[in-house]
């Protein structure tokens, strides 16, 4: 059995727990030592954001993350310029 993993789920809701309770220093370590594991929380003003990963840091998360957000922003930028593009003017004179 995989004592670690086993109780990653627990970790992560002490940590929420710790936070909650302004214990940022056990926050910090928990979220630190869940690091180690490839498990990286971010937190949001009324969640925590949980990955699970089997290799990289927190940086390359971060890295990709932000790549995805640039790349959908891109997208819908894509999707709106073509729906303007694609809407003809209504004439009554036709």
């Amino acid at each position: 059995m995989d004592f670690e993993n086993r109780y990653i789920d627990e970790l992560i809701a002490i940590r929420e727990e710790a936070r909650e309770c302004k214990n940022y220093n056990l926050s910090d370590k928990i979220r630190n030592y869940l690091d180690s594991k490839h498990i990286f929380i971010f937190d949001s003003a009324n969640q925590q954001i949980v990955y699970h990963r089997k290799k990289g840091s927190r940086q390359d998360l971060i890295k990709e993350i932000k790549k995805e957000q640039r790349a959908e922003k891109l997208f819908y930028a894509w999707l709106y310029s073509i729906n303007k593009t694609t809407k003809t003017p209504h004439h009554e004179n036709f």
